[in-house]
């Protein structure tokens, strides 16, 4: 046993406690990283995972499996790698520029596990009353897994009323087409805190229009998170719509995605 793999050992021979033990809350950091590192394994093996953690492997592979619960000061080491390393705006960024097709990228599930977790470790100190998703099936299961992450009630738009009370919003999609977005009145009280969740944020007719949907029914903005979109648009949009600061998470930011094929192109045309 390596030096540096025997130190991690030592550190966690204390940690050899139950899965139950993590369950505490959503805020518990040790549930966090066993999530994160099951939603990882999508992705890298565990040799990649150690190189990109600096946690050996063997270390890893027993967190994963419940082999051994971290301690939690083990835990909140990793999970600041985890932030510090920009693993997982990585894996999005290459996934998207490799294929730029949302269905591919959307359809893997630990997309989506880490999107939610990457949203629970942004929001963690904020009560969430209401997930509010756009009208598409990929925005609904986001927000199915955010509403579990939550704790807290989805309330999926659509285009065709499924309620007898409802609130509609009409938008203009392009210059010769409107929609109408619709939601359940009694799915979102009056004051709740709440994310708005979507796929595309450079839809900004829609978002724009499911921000008016939650100010319709007084509502508080906490987070609204796009799984792609151009970050800086969308706060402009939101600061301008609510007034207020909420925070803004967009997984695949395409102004970051721009400079990298801008700055790859002209590698290209150097080599030329």
């Amino acid at each position: 046993m390596s030096e540096r793999h025997d130190s991690w050992h030592k550190q966690d021979e204390d940690g050899k406690n139950n899965f139950f033990d993590m369950l505490d809350s959503s805020k518990n950091v040790k549930l966090m990283v066993f999530r994160l590192l099951g939603a990882l394994k999508y992705f890298y093996s565990f040799k990649e995972l150690e190189e990109r953690l600096n946690v050996p492997a063997q270390i890893l592979w027993r967190y994963v499996t419940l082999r051994t619960v971290p301690e939690r000061s083990t835990a909140e080491k990793i999970l600041n790698k985890i932030r510090s390393s920009h693993i997982i705006d990585d894996i999005l960024s290459k996934y998207y520029i490799e294929n730029e097709e949302l269905w591919s990228l959307l359809s893997n599930p630990g997309i989506m596990t880490l999107a939610g977790l990457r949203a629970l470790d942004d929001l963690k100190d904020q009560k969430i009353n209401v997930i509010v998703s756009a009208p598409d099936s990929y925005a609904a299961a986001l927000g199915a897994t955010f509403s579990s992450l939550f704790h807290a009630k989805l309330c999926a738009a659509s285009h065709s009323p499924y309620s007898k009370h409802i609130i509609s919003k009409n938008y203009k999609v392009s210059s010769e087409f409107f929609d109408v977005l619709l939601l359940p009145r009694e799915c979102i009280s009056r004051k709740s805190k709440i994310i708005i969740v979507t796929i595309d944020g450079n839809k900004t007719a829609l978002l724009s229009s499911m921000i008016d949907l939650a100010i319709t029914r007084q509502t508080h903005v906490e987070g609204i998170v796009a799984v792609m979109g151009s970050k800086s648009k969308i706060e402009e949009l939101a600061k301008t719509k609510l007034k207020y600061n909420t925070k803004t998470i967009v997984l695949i930011n395409t102004d970051d995605i721009k400079e990298i094929k801008h700055k790859e192109q002209s590698v290209k045309v150097d080599f030329k």
